[in-house]
């Protein structure tokens, strides 16, 4: 299994720095100076479909209103609820006046100057891949065009018209939520830049999503400009991929099932940030702090940010992704509906499957080319550090950071650290992150935070779910504001760490039972230990794609150039090293393991007869961990404050309903723990998790699992 490098030839490693290397030299700061885009040029950009005839936005609102298809809609609701046709008629007018989109070119360049300058500003440049750029420009004009970035930021939709001016392509249609269009003249301005709204919810208003539907349609099949939306749905708060919504990439693939366009051309977009705009935002959201809304006061209010800095802001362009090759050339069903008429058509359970299966797919490319910075590492060695109570100098941290940097290339991410100026690039990173972090006396540390500033700027009385201390949320603002930034690597390595978890349970097993196996039975049995551990944390962390025997053949390489495992070929016993490289991989992990392990216990301890509401639980847990964080002589993490966060709580709770670990009521919303099936046994499942946390090489989650256990086991 171990790889031999020869004298004289280049090692695994070198090869891998080397092509990361290269691909980072592709990136441009497009408003470096002597490079910004002139808003006042002349705008002669590359179309997404090419047509003999082209529509304007009007036009395009006219041709959906004349359709055929709307006539049909808006005769059969007439019938339905017993209304004049006209009246529906002015109903369809209105509501395509609500969704359409405008073009303003004198709006477009102001815009754009506005941009420039204030991303000159607080930004040390917006760096575009401008050969992935240059590719999807040069593959246009055939057929529709989507673009579908990730969505970390408000940032995201606007870097991206901004990129698609500078680069002459043509700016896309943007799908955005009302609660933009209500905002006092910002929602005039995001139409009149190419911005289609459409409502968070359409409850029961069947004539509103059937002409929002039919809008799609047209807009996809019928216009030139390509359409983009954010197939996460919302901004990931934890900034960890989501799990895909497919509803309008399912509108918007209805053209190609139907045959009305010959292809579809899906372009994957990696947003990445040095330091996102919203971050402290987020923080205290994820804690129950009410979302404030969406206002053009407030808008001018987070202009304050004009202050500060962000660093750099990292854009890149997947390989498209043709509709018709990944769906595999199905022109038969494709034929068979073009007889059918378009009003009624609805995507069939193997069509939606496979638009499932693209979602997937479009996610993971996304993730692939998220560029990881050096405060992602920063964050991600100093958590280790941390969680084994060790501090870290300049000096040290810069030999972690090489190390894993030299680690995430041989896993294929691309990393904006560079070697030769890695101390200023730490210092750089935590001045621009100086709110979480900062050197005290030669030592990274947490940046204090007062506990009378968060009672004064928080109302805790109108938290979400359970009101917190401020002296817990003194604690968990810094430490999940550090997690936001160490999230993006466990795309890269959430598996290899269920991977090492697994060598070091079946170690345990092997030393405890002085068992004999083969070869192929441990890698059977790891590959058993490592698929459950997928199945229990798809939702968190979304890395499906058919590649996962490839992928653990690699992971199981680098754990073993890194000189984590030993894996002896003629006994199968595995050996489990306790090294920087398995401590930062099991650190990546450690928050989640805990907040599914407490979520665990909380269910058992308070909610294990009856039934409860999803507040309910949340409470619950919140108070909980905060009463385990409050206890004298057991520090922050102990119990991660990241088992206090709300959305992470939603998904965990999510996923534990979809395992069939807790069972929830579609009438009421009410949830109660399963207990016909044995397969799905919630005692089982706690301790599994605890078993792991005990694998943790961290004294404060040893020490903490240690002092449950006893408890829990007796209990149990």
């Amino acid at each position: 299994m171990k790889s031999q490098t020869g004298a004289g030839e280049s090692s695994p490693a070198g090869d891998a720095a080397e092509t990361a290397a290269a691909y980072m030299r592709q990136f441009r700061n497009i408003i470096a100076d002597g490079n910004v885009a002139s808003m006042t040029r002349e705008f002669k950009p590359q179309v997404a479909y090419e047509f003999e005839r082209y529509l304007n936005p009007q036009k395009l609102k006219q041709y959906v209103l004349r359709s055929d298809k709307l006539r049909s809609l808006v005769e059969h609701y007439a019938k339905v609820n017993q209304k004049p046709v006209r009246e529906l008629e002015k109903q369809a007018r209105a509501i395509i006046d609500e969704i359409g989109l405008d073009r303003n070119m004198a709006i477009i360049r102001w815009c754009g100057i506005a941009i420039t300058s204030i991303g000159k500003r607080i930004c040390d440049g917006f760096f575009v891949n401008s050969a992935s750029m240059e590719k999807v420009r040069n593959k246009m004009g055939n057929c529709p065009v989507l673009y579908l970035p990730s969505h970390r930021s408000y940032m995201d939709f606007i870097l991206m018209s901004y990129i698609c001016y500078y680069y002459d392509i043509e700016i896309p249609g943007i799908a955005a939520g009302m609660d933009f269009h209500s905002m006092f003249g910002m929602g005039t301005m995001l139409r009149k830049t190419g911005a289609f709204f459409m409502r968070r919810t359409f409850s029961n208003d069947e004539l509103y999503w059937d002409i929002f539907r039919e809008y799609m349609y047209a807009l996809v099949a019928h216009y030139h400009i390509g359409v983009e939306f954010f197939i996460e749905g919302t901004r990931s708060r934890n900034f960890k991929a989501l799990v895909p919504k497919v509803g309008l990439l399912s509108m918007a693939l209805l053209p190609y099932f139907t045959g009305d366009v010959p292809d579809v051309m899906i372009v994957p977009v990696s947003v990445a940030y040095e330091r996102v705009l919203e971050e402290q935002l987020f923080v205290y959201e994820l804690l129950g702090v009410p979302k404030p809304k969406e206002s053009t006061k407030g808008f001018f209010k987070a202009l304050k940010i004009i202050d500060e800095r962000f660093g750099k802001m990292f854009l890149d362009f997947g390989e498209p992704i043709s509709v018709r090759e990944f769906f595999g050339h199905n022109n038969g069903q494709r034929i068979q509906r073009a007889g059918v008429a378009g009003s009624v058509q609805k995507l069939n359970r193997q069509e939606i499957e496979l638009v499932k299966q693209l979602a997937n797919e479009i996610i993971y490319q996304q993730q692939r080319r998220i560029v990881i910075s050096t405060f992602n590492l920063l964050s991600l060695y100093y958590a280790s550090r941390l969680y084994g109570q060790r501090s870290v100098n300049l000096d040290e941290l810069s030999r972690g950071i090489l190390h894993l940097q030299r680690i995430f290339e041989q896993l294929g991410a691309h990393v904006s650290t560079t070697a030769n100026s890695i101390k200023r690039d730490i210092i750089d990173a935590v001045e621009i992150h100086g709110n979480i972090l900062q050197f005290r006396v030669g030592v990274l540390q947490f940046t204090p935070l007062a506990v009378e500033q968060l009672a004064a700027t928080i109302d805790m009385k109108r938290l979400k779910a359970h009101a917190l201390l401020s002296s817990t949320m003194a604690v968990a603002v810094p430490m999940l504001a550090l997690q936001l930034y160490i999230n993006p690597c466990m795309f890269w390595l959430a598996r290899p760490a269920y991977l090492l978890l697994a060598a070091l349970k079946l170690q345990r097993r092997q030393q405890n039972l002085d068992s004999m196996r083969s070869y192929a039975e441990t890698l059977t049995a790891l590959h058993h230990h490592v698929n459950s551990m997928d199945a229990l944390f798809q939702h968190e962390f979304i890395i499906e794609s058919n590649r996962e025997a490839v992928e653990f053949e690699a992971h199981l390489q680098l754990l073993l150039d890194e000189r984590v495992l030993d894996l002896h070929e003629q006994t199968g016993r595995i050996s489990v090293h306790d090294n920087e490289c398995s401590r930062v991989i099991l650190a990546a992990l450690a928050p989640f393991l805990c907040l599914y392990y407490q979520l665990s216990v909380t269910l058992r301890q308070r909610f294990s007869v009856g039934e409860f509401s999803a507040k309910d639980l949340l409470v619950g847990v919140q108070q909980h961990v905060e009463q385990l964080l409050q206890q004298p002589g057991i520090a922050a993490s102990h119990v991660h404050p990241y088992c206090l966060a709300l959305d992470n709580l939603n998904i965990a709770i999510h996923a534990l309903i979809q395992s069939g670990y807790v069972q929830k009521s579609r009438d009421t919303g009410m949830m109660h723990i399963a207990t016909k099936s044995p397969a799905k046994d919630l005692r089982q499942l706690e301790l599994q998790l605890l078993e792991y946390c005990q694998l943790m090489p961290f004294t404060q989650y040893s020490t903490a699992a240690n002092e449950q256990a006893q408890t829990h086991l007796a209990k149990l």
